[in-house]
Formats: C-alpha cells, sequence, structure tokens
C-alpha cells in the first residue's frame, strides 16, 4: 500500500475527528499501549488511520522515530493482539517520517478488543475511553434479528383481540382505498401485513391484537401508563395504565390526554384565535414513537406519560437506536421494531415511517411554544419534552406574514432554522442565503464570526425593538468611530486594544474594518506587521 504525497497532504487539512488521529511521537510511541488501544479504538467507530509523524494541533508534519527499523512487523503484532489486521505504511514526506496506520472497521457484532489500557476502546472527542456497557450492548445485538418479527411460540390465532382487529382492518381499507379489505379474515389480513406466518405469530402481533390476558402472560412490560398532575402539585391526581393491544386503545390513550387538554387563546386583531396545549398531531405522533422505538426485551419498563397544564413527557424504555442521537434524529430513521412501524404506516396512522418527530417538532414551533427537547435521555431510555405553554405568539404570525408576502410555503427544514436563529442558534445554517434574500432575516457581522437575526420586522411586530438593537449591536459606521476615537487619543492603536473596544467581533470582523479605513485615506499602519500599529493618516509616532 503506497500513498501519494498529494493525498497524504489533503488528509493534514481535514478534521481529526472518530475515524482520523494524528500523533506527533517525535522519539517514540507505546508498542504495548497506545498502540492496540488506539487501533482497537478506530475499528470500533467504524475504521480510519492512524498517522504518527504529524502535531495533533498543527496538523504540520514533524517526523517520527517510533519503530524505526521494525515497523514491517507491527502489522503482524496487532493481528496477534487485537485480531485484526491493521495495514502498516512508511511514508517519506520531504518534511520528515511519518507511519501510517490504515484501521479497518470492525465487524458487525464484533467489538474489537485491545490488550493496552482499555478493554474495549472507543473515541470521545479527542479522548480514548471505556466502552460503556450500553454501546457495547448496541454493537453485540447488532446481528440480533428485529424483535416484533420474532415469533411467539405459545401464540395462536384464537388468541388475537378481535376488536382491535377490527380497528386495524377499518383503517387500513381507509388508507388503502381498498373496501374488499374489509372481508378479510383475521388469519389472511395478519398474513397480508406479515404479522403471521407458516412459522406462526410474531410478537409485532401480540404488540398490536394480542389479548390482554396473553400479554399479561407473554409480554407484560407491554404497557402504557399515564399520570396527570395539577400545577405544581407533586402527586398525581388521576392515573390509567393500559395493558391492552394498541390497535384497540389507540384512540382511548389520546381521548384520556384530551379530556385535560388547555387552551391559550390570543388576539390578532379583531380576531380571537387558540393554541392548545396538547396538539393531537404531536401527542399521538410521540406515542407511536414510543411504541414502535421501544425496547421490549428490558423487564420491569414501561412507556410512561406524564403531563400537566406545564409539561407534556413520554418516556421510552431502551436508549436511543443504534446511530441515532438527539442531534441527527430529524434527519436519520431507524425502526427497532420495523414490522410495528409497518404497519402504523399501513394503518395511515403515520403519513410515512420515520416522518413522525419532524411533525412534533414542526407543531411545537409553528404554534409558537418553542422546540421539543430530549433531556433527561440515557442509555435505558428516551424521555421526550414536548411545551405546552404558548411563548411566542408573534413568532407564529411572523411565520405567518413571510408566507403570506412572500407567497412562500415555508418546508419543515425552514421553519425549524428559523425557530433555532430565533434561540440565536445560528451554526451550520443551511437556508441563511435564502432568507437573507427574502429580508427575513439580518447578518451581524461579515466573516466567519458572523451571526444571523430575525429581521427587525418581527422584533418591532412583538413590540421589542430594543431586542433586535441588542442583538444587532451598533452599527459598522459607529464601531469605525469608536477606532478613529481611540487613535486620536492615544495617537496610536493596535489590534488588541481595538479587540477590547469591540470584544463581540473577531480579528478578522475588526480587520476588514481597518482595511476599510485604509482604503478611505483616515488612518494607516507603522511597522512590522506583527507588532505595528495604526495612526491617523498625515501623523506619525
Amino acid at each position: 500500500m503506497t500513498t501519494d504525497i498529494a493525498i497524504f497532504n489533503s488528509w493534514l487539512k481535514q478534521h481529526e475527528g472518530l475515524n482520523l488521529e494524528f500523533k506527533a511521537a517525535r522519539n517514540s510511541f507505546s508498542h504495548d499501549k497506545d498502540l492496540p488501544d488506539y487501533c482497537a479504538a478506530l475499528a470500533n467507530e467504524g475504521g480510519g488511520m492512524l498517522i504518527l509523524g504529524v502535531d495533533d494541533k498543527t496538523h504540520e508534519v514533524v517526523g517520527t522515530n517510533a519503530f524505526h527499523g521494525n515497523h514491517a512487523k507491527l502489522s503482524h503484532d496487532l493481528l496477534n493482539t487485537i485480531k485484526i489486521r491493521v495495514d502498516v505504511e512508511e511514508l517519506h514526506h520531504p518534511d520528515g517520517r511519518v507511519l501510517i496506520f490504515h484501521v479497518p472497521a470492525r465487524q458487525p457484532g464484533q467489538p474489537v478488543q485491545s490488550t493496552g489500557r482499555y478493554k474495549y476502546p472507543m473515541r470521545v472527542g479527542e479522548s480514548i475511553v471505556e466502552m460503556d456497557n450500553m454501546k457495547l450492548k448496541q454493537i453485540l445485538t447488532e446481528l440480533d434479528p428485529d424483535f416484533s418479527t420474532k415469533i411467539v411460540p405459545e401464540l395462536k390465532l384464537s388468541d388475537m383481540d378481535e376488536s382491535a382487529v377490527d380497528n386495524f382492518r377499518r383503517k387500513w381499507a381507509q388508507k388503502a382505498n381498498r373496501s374488499e379489505y374489509l372481508q378479510f379474515s383475521t388469519e389472511k389480513l395478519l398474513r397480508a401485513i406479515c404479522i403471521m406466518s407458516d412459522s406462526g405469530i410474531n410478537y409485532g402481533g401480540l404488540v398490536l391484537f394480542g389479548k390482554k390476558e396473553k400479554l399479561d402472560q407473554l409480554l407484560p412490560t407491554s404497557e402504557i401508563i399515564f399520570e396527570w398532575r395539577g400545577i405544581k402539585k407533586i402527586p398525581h391526581d388521576f392515573r390509567k395504565t393500559w395493558r391492552e393491544p394498541f390497535s384497540k386503545i389507540y384512540d382511548e390513550v389520546w381521548n384520556t390526554i384530551d379530556a385535560r387538554n388547555l387552551r391559550s387563546p390570543f388576539q390578532e386583531g379583531l380576531i380571537q384565535r387558540e393554541v392548545f396545549a396538547f396538539n393531537e398531531k404531536a401527542i399521538r405522533e410521540a406515542l407511536l414513537n414510543a411504541v414502535a422505538h421501544r425496547d421490549y426485551t428490558l423487564g420491569g419498563r414501561s412507556i410512561f406519560i406524564t403531563a400537566s397544564p406545564e409539561d407534556f413527557d413520554i418516556e421510552s424504555p431502551g436508549g436511543f437506536p443504534l446511530g441515532i442521537t438527539p442531534d441527527n434524529i430529524l434527519v436519520k430513521r431507524f425502526w427497532r421494531n420495523r414490522v410495528i412501524a409497518e404497519t402504523f404506516e399501513k394503518a395511515g396512522l403515520v403519513e410515512r415511517a420515520g416522518q413522525g418527530m419532524n411533525d412534533i417538532f414542526s407543531s411545537s414551533i409553528r404554534e409558537g411554544k418553542g422546540m421539543p427537547d430530549f433531556s433527561g435521555s440515557d442509555s435505558y431510555s428516551v424521555h421526550l419534552h414536548i411545551p405546552t405553554q404558548l411563548k411566542d405568539k408573534d413568532f407564529i404570525l411572523f411565520l405567518e406574514k413571510v408566507a403570506k408576502d412572500k407567497q412562500i410555503l415555508l418546508s419543515f427544514e425552514e421553519i425549524y432554522e428559523l425557530e433555532r436563529i430565533r434561540e440565536q442558534k445560528t451554526w451550520d445554517l443551511q437556508f441563511k442565503d435564502k432568507f437573507l434574500d427574502l429580508g427575513i432575516i439580518e447578518r451581524v457581522g461579515r466573516t466567519s464570526g458572523a451571526k444571523y437575526i430575525l429581521a427587525h420586522a418581527y422584533y418591532k411586530h412583538a413590540g421589542k425593538p430594543g431586542v433586535h438593537t441588542r442583538l444587532a449591536g451598533i452599527s459598522r459606521d459607529k464601531r469605525k468611530e469608536l477606532i478613529l476615537s481611540h487613535i486620536e487619543k492615544n495617537e496610536k492603536g493596535f489590534v488588541k486594544d481595538f479587540m477590547d473596544i469591540l470584544p463581540e467581533l473577531g480579528r478578522a470582523d475588526i480587520n476588514n474594518m481597518l482595511q476599510e479605513l485604509r482604503k478611505d485615506g483616515k488612518i494607516k499602519f507603522i511597522g512590522p506587521r506583527r507588532s505595528g500599529y495604526w495612526v491617523l493618516s498625515g501623523k506619525t509616532i
């Protein structure tokens, strides 16, 4: 294996991450500890490269003397210790000797064990740590089949709750616009939706259609608990538990929640409008997600719903599915129990498998309640909090006005990004150029340190023009006046002085303004680039 110098130089421009590690190792690198740990960690994260002889901060080639003269045997050593083949390449770079360890990805279901400081190392940021039990369990169970597809040996056709089957039959016929589905026998129906096969009925069928006594006997964790609490009251005022086929109780659960729904009225001109605490689509989607995503193998754990006039929380047993995190849950799709999810789709309970979380976030943002969150989630449960109280009615009206005035239909992704801008979370924005062209956001600053805020029209309509002024900061011209005033008063000015005067700006923004003032003939630079200073034009120090 031979790496071209040009390709190697392109690697130096990349950021270190789960799959790329630079180490200076100018003189040595631990053969028995660090080498197996880093290679095993890279393998456990999907494979990558460990490169010795490169400074991990500057990404400059510094050269390494590690394993000089015996690098050819390292691949064999690693095969004996961590049981995977790692190709080791010696590259003679113009700036020094470099060793490249090409680490393959682990096999599905097989974590790579190290003989170094850690048993099963993994990467967290720039560090190597011991793999936690939940991560290890996720890897070990990768090859396990979907739980909902597993056959329940004791389950028979007579164990199906006919009212639950009828509920699904009607919804399926209506969704598919196929009246003949209404005539399907229970067996024909269950076979058509992959709940039943010649081998028997699977756990998906038990969860959705199994009689209560069978759930009690075979899967008692398949239950939903709902508790209602009054304002600031710790003990619950109402509690109900369902351990019945989900297809039978789906509407009942919502109706029980809706019976305690509250509305927040607000005035828009002469029109009275209102927002309900519990949005039906969002709550139903949250419930469907919990049933389809939960881990049914965890004993003693149920889906737990707590609600009050101020909050709605739903806790689902089992951590996030493999590869899903709170940060990517809106863009990645994964169903822990696919048979259940696909049955929901056939019944029209969800528009498209995996779309539910977008609907939950969209309804919450469009109703001016802010964003749901997953705070409180851990390796053993997913905790979804959905805001219930109207926080910003002006944001609702602002979105509606934008859509009307610009004659556009805002997508969920665009609504989500505008909410992030409203909350001043303005990194990794995808639609900023479109929003700027439409005039619905403003840029503060001109360089990489620029931030984005909602347009002045939003804050004016909300009666908060002062907030806009604070977020926008003083104008560029005013900032230039401060720079000139400082130079005039002190007879000269250094860049570090201007950074103290304008701490909200980055060095690049300040340098841009200095160059603009120089082009306007108002200031000039004296001295070396690194230690020089600025004076007013026509003056010398």
